[in-house]
């Protein structure tokens, strides 16, 4: 049966308004388990598998582009909406055995269905009705949906070079539009073997679960989110500024008081940050830092902030000048004193 798989596309991979409970998505995943099939799992389509941001589209490219044929009053309120819901997840796990598919990401539980080429119908909470397919053709997997909300949307797993990384192909066919939104997202493969756990990782939480009360004072509505993008662009700007400044002190005011990762290094306070930084300076002759646009992705109910970008830098250490390129990742947490960096470190090494 592919009931539920919806949800786990709407929190998953494409971010609409959750149609079922989290509740039903437990007790369903229960019930696949105590039925699975034993055998060993198959296909170059099994993994764990991490975003590659400097391969995959650019979301704000392909939203604007999407949104500008539409009236101006329409443009921005269409932008927000789909930025949002666009986002994609930083990791998904899979698992094929047979035509018997698991899916998980870092924004929803595990979720299992048969894909079998057959279409079902699945009732939302106001009455109407979903009908999603679930396809295999080779190794690659389409799962279809349409029907009960205000657009449909195709989601299309295909392994490339030799089953090393993943191609997920999103389309969302809005009403607004003449042709549908197609969002391009590479990922690396991680781990041969599927694993379940990246639910939750880092900080994440999909949206309908329960929340705290502290939680619910970080929530942010849709307008609110294009508001605090705006807030982290500018951050990363005076960011960016101050390093190249060697500005150590204004550098720090961008940290929180405990950082849970800077580069290779775990829970570090923020003085090994001004440590680091100071050292780095000295050594440094030259200091040249340039940020492009970066792709942000929020969690905790807008709480947390995934940043990511391509840095380009020249440097001058002991007379010799080097440059390079990297996608660099900030996390940051929204706290009473503004938005502050919790996690720094490279995603990727460009040249």
């Amino acid at each position: 049966m592919l009931t539920n798989i919806t949800k786990y596309l709407v929190i998953g991979l494409i971010w609409f308004t959750p149609i079922f409970s989290t509740g039903n998505v437990q007790s369903q995943e229960q019930r696949n388990d105590a039925t699975r099939n034993v055998s060993q799992s198959d296909g170059s389509l099994t993994g764990v598998y991490r975003i590659d941001v400097a391969g995959s589209d650019k979301l704000y490219s392909v939203v604007s582009g999407a949104s500008s044929n539409l009236p101006f009053g329409e443009q921005q309120r269409f932008f927000i909406d789909l930025a949002v819901r666009l986002t994609p997840p930083d990791m998904l796990a899979i698992e094929r055995r047979g035509r018997r598919i698991s899916l998980a990401s870092s924004r929803a539980p595990r979720i299992t269905f048969e894909a079998d080429g057959v279409t079902q119908r699945e009732q939302t909470a106001g009455g109407s009705f979903v009908r999603t397919r679930a396809q295999l053709s080779g190794e690659s997997l389409t799962v279809n949906t349409n029907g009960g909300v205000d657009d449909s949307f195709s989601v299309t797993f295909e392994p490339i070079d030799g089953g090393r990384r993943l191609l997920v192909t999103r389309r969302l066919y809005a009403a607004q539009l003449v042709e549908p939104v197609v969002v391009q997202s590479v990922y690396d493969k991680i781990s041969e073997v599927a694993k379940w756990d990246i639910y939750g990782e880092p900080e994440s939480r999909p949206t309908g679960q329960t929340v705290s009360a502290s939680s619910k004072v970080n929530s942010i509505t849709t307008e609110g989110r294009i508001l605090a993008a705006d807030r982290l662009r500018a951050a990363l700007v005076e960011w960016v500024a101050a390093t190249n400044a060697r500005d150590v002190r204004r550098l720090l005011t961008f940290y929180t008081s405990e950082v849970k990762a800077f580069y290779l290094k775990r829970d570090v306070p923020r003085s090994f940050v001004r440590d680091e930084r100071v050292r780095a300076f000295r050594q440094t002759g030259e200091i040249q830092v340039r940020a492009e646009e970066p792709e942000i992705i929020f969690l905790d109910d807008g709480g947390t902030a995934i940043m990511r970008f391509r840095k380009q830098y020249v440097t001058e250490i002991n007379g010799r000048r080097r440059s390079g390129e990297v996608v660099q990742e900030l996390r940051w947490r929204k706290t009473e004193a503004g938005w502050r960096i919790f996690s720094e470190r490279d995603v990727k090494v460009i040249r």
